[in-house]
């Protein structure tokens, strides 16, 4: 009798110990696919932010300084509408894009900022600009056409020494981790590194496998990684898709003084697919539990 009961404790206490190592793998899982999915949507979001805290708003003024020779007292309207067409092309987006990789780069290589050439995605935008003011205002003739290229190509020159100027003091801002845009700046360059993906994809495969190899019967680790998998979408969509702009308009007020709005429709579309996968495991071990379970009864016949 006391063999057996010890037998029984030692069940009892390896069934607890399985349940502990469950849940604690279980939240690994969670936490190593936020960082993972987090690490490839971080990067729109932050260009869109950056675009907002002063790129767009830098590059539409200059360049808009030699449009509004041309303009009379009645093209308000026409004005603000090429104003807006240059803040939403998407050749700003590329700029940004490119600027904030050189910060990034130079900040976890702990060099100074390096100047980027962005003459190739101003000289588009020039370009794409020239475009609309031709077919939203027909009075303009060539000469004053031509006139107002060689204007902007001068503006464009100076957006260059300007945006440059303006990344080097967010630059500094960012190499200081005492303040909160040097905080962020250090968590968004591990989050974003190829380190930080790999470890965290390998990490997401053994959390997998050990669930599975964990749950008995079996099927019992499958329907864990559904759980799991609609924790991640509750995550995301919810969670980052609906909160980031709150998140986002505290920090941009802290960091910027402003408040910054952004789209964080990826979250939601990445938090989604999360769940829905979460309804793919949940569906796979409803169908081996019953094989299981059909198993079982023929073995016992």
């Amino acid at each position: 009798r006391n063999h057996t009961r010890k037998i029984i404790r030692k069940e009892q206490i390896m069934g607890i110990v399985k349940r502990i190592l469950t849940i604690l793998i279980g939240i690994v899982f969670i936490a190593s696919v936020s960082v993972l999915g987090a690490s490839f949507l971080a990067k729109p979001v932050l260009v869109e932010a950056i675009g907002q805290a002063g790129i767009d708003t830098a590059i539409s003024h200059r360049m808009m300084d030699a449009v509004f020779g041309y303009a009379g007292a009645d093209d308000t309207q026409w004005i603000a509408k090429i104003q807006n067409k240059i803040e939403k092309n998407e050749e700003v987006q590329n700029i940004t894009e490119k600027i904030m990789d050189e910060m990034i780069s130079d900040l976890a290589e702990g060099k100074d900022y390096k100047d980027v050439d962005i003459s190739k995605e101003l000289d588009r935008l020039l370009e794409d600009s020239m475009q609309e003011i031709q077919d939203t205002n027909t009075e303009l003739n060539e000469d004053m056409l031509n006139m107002m290229k060689s204007h902007l190509k001068e503006e464009a020159e100076d957006v260059q020494n300007v945006l440059n100027n303006y990344a080097s003091g967010i630059y500094g801002d960012m190499q200081d981790t005492n303040t909160m845009q040097g905080k962020v700046a250090k968590v968004y360059t591990i989050l974003v590194s190829k380190e930080c993906r790999i470890a965290a994809g390998v990490i997401i495969i053994l959390c997998a496998i050990l669930t599975i190899l964990l749950g008995s019967p079996r099927y019992r680790g499958i329907f864990s990684l559904a759980v799991e998998s609609v924790l991640c979408g509750i995550i995301f969509a919810p969670g980052i898709g609906l909160l980031g702009n709150k998140a986002m308009a505290f920090l941009s007020n802290r960091m910027l003084g402003r408040t910054i709005s952004v789209s964080f429709g990826s979250f939601l579309w990445l938090g989604c697919i999360f769940a829905g996968t979460g309804v793919v495991f949940l569906i796979v071990g409803v169908i081996v539990s019953w094989k299981d379970n059909r198993r079982k009864k023929g073995r016992d016949r």
